[in-house]
């Protein structure tokens, strides 16, 4: 095949305006799909560490661009998917997000202080750990008294046992 010849019939091949013939002689026309190419402009956060950064800054590059399910946090350097990284979560749904991920290790790759704090900075604490305690069944009843709480607790019972006995 000549170098003339299989330029015209690569050229061919690509035309996606060029009509085609089927077997029995009739027309069809080639379905043109087009790619949408989504564009984040706005920051994301990483829901490990809770660092805020624009998106190329979690890429991870591969020999063939970028990795287009995975990306990891230039500080923390956990791996997550990039639906995760992009979402839009309220801080009930980001509660439910860790709640769900805690079985797979969501703790065990948080930096708690850092995290901690970062929480606190966007105003989601006291959401984030109502809901939290909420999925886990927690409630006013189950938490851990207080040491004051505790002292009194320990007061009221001897108390009590006095006027029992007296």
């Amino acid at each position: 095949m000549s170098a003339r010849k299989w330029k015209r019939e690569y050229k061919t091949k690509k035309d996606n305006h060029q009509a085609k013939f089927t077997a029995s002689g009739s027309l069809t026309q080639k379905i043109i799909t087009k790619a949408e190419i989504t564009t984040i402009t706005e920051p994301v956060s990483c829901p490990f560490c809770l660092h805020i950064g624009k998106i190329g800054e979690f890429l991870i590059s591969t020999k063939k661009g970028f990795h287009r399910g995975l990306g990891k946090c230039p500080e923390c350097k956990n791996q997550m998917q990039l639906r995760s990284l992009t979402a839009e979560w309220t801080p009930e749904q980001y509660a439910e997000w860790c709640y769900s991920y805690s079985l797979s290790g969501f703790w065990q790759k948080v930096p708690f202080k850092k995290w901690s704090q970062r929480l606190r900075d966007i105003g989601w604490s006291y959401a984030f750990w109502a809901k939290y305690k909420q999925l886990k069944g927690e409630s006013a009843e189950d938490r851990t008294e207080s040491y004051q709480e505790w002292l009194e607790r320990k007061q009221r019972e001897e108390h009590e046992a006095e006027q029992r006995e007296g």
